[in-house]
């Protein structure tokens, strides 16, 4: 008689456990980020070359290994798009359209700032492991954690605004004085939030990590920092076009229906149950 081996469980799909996995992440992306950064002294492009290229990569390793391992996979990468459930709210397509639209009306002025080839090369492979990473650890590996033991709101707000603190590290490594901090806590929640909608509008955790990665090498272009948080301090000029003042005044509203949406689903698949 033969036997086989018992099959390794899939790990638990608890809050805690992506949590987990967001700590080890900031650990190597912004800890050991910035202790690389520093090495490199006065030059911004070698900065963002170490801060960057070694920390990342070895990140985005640990959490496609995590994948593997946990089980999760398949409910990572992609879900029902928000359209093709009921009811379609088709009015939340306007939160990826919108982030593109403000993303794409910038970057050619982004581009045109006087970077050379070679600099803007290496943002776009840099900021194609950061969007890359920190949707592959927010809205992939902690959305599906939150998922395993509570709602659609619940997932929203603790993503939302985990991914606002994961940035803290950088901000108090930097020196940001702790007004600022909070108002970028408060900001990248906000991101953070549309980020969200935009991976359950396509269905898709790719075309978050695109948009993502848009938003940011748009962003690093235009401020000319060495490291994230250097972005996110830089003063922005966005809102002095009346257009994109606008774009971004209705992304606000957006994110904020969007919370109510999300509590209204949950209350939607409460009652299913109970009937």
């Amino acid at each position: 008689m033969t036997t086989t081996a018992p099959t390794r469980a899939p790990i638990a799909r608890t809050t805690w456990v992506g949590l987990a996995a967001v700590v080890v992440y900031v650990l190597f992306a912004a800890v050991l980020g910035n202790v690389l950064g520093d090495l490199a002294g006065d030059d911004d492009t070698a900065e963002f070359v170490l801060s960057h290229f070694i920390p990342l990569p070895i990140a985005i390793v640990f959490g496609l290994v995590f994948l593997r391992r946990s089980g999760w996979g398949r409910r990572v990468w992609s879900e029902p798009p928000t359209p093709t459930l009921r009811p379609r709210r088709l009015w939340l397509i306007a939160i990826p359209v919108l982030m593109l639209v403000l993303a794409f009306a910038q970057l050619g002025d982004s581009i045109g700032a006087g970077r050379t080839f070679g600099t803007v090369l290496i943002v776009l492979l840099g900021t194609l492991m950061v969007g890359f990473g920190e949707e592959l650890f927010l809205r992939g590996i902690l959305v599906e954690a939150v998922r395993g033991k509570h709602g659609e709101l619940v997932t929203l707000l603790v993503t939302s605004v985990v991914f606002g603190l994961a940035h803290v590290v950088g901000s108090v490594w930097a020196g940001v004085p702790p007004a600022a901090i909070l108002f970028q806590v408060s900001f990248l929640a906000m991101n953070g939030s549309l980020y969200y909608w935009v991976r359950r509008v396509s269905g898709r955790l790719w075309v978050a990590m695109l948009v993502h990665v848009l938003t940011d090498f748009v962003l690093y272009l235009a401020s000319g920092p060495s490291r994230p948080t250097d972005a996110l301090v830089q003063p922005d000029d966005a809102t002095s076009a009346p257009v994109l003042a606008t774009v971004q005044t209705i992304l606000i509203v957006l994110a904020v229906a969007g919370v109510v949406s999300a509590a209204r689903e949950d209350h939607r698949a409460r009652t299913a149950r109970s009937a």
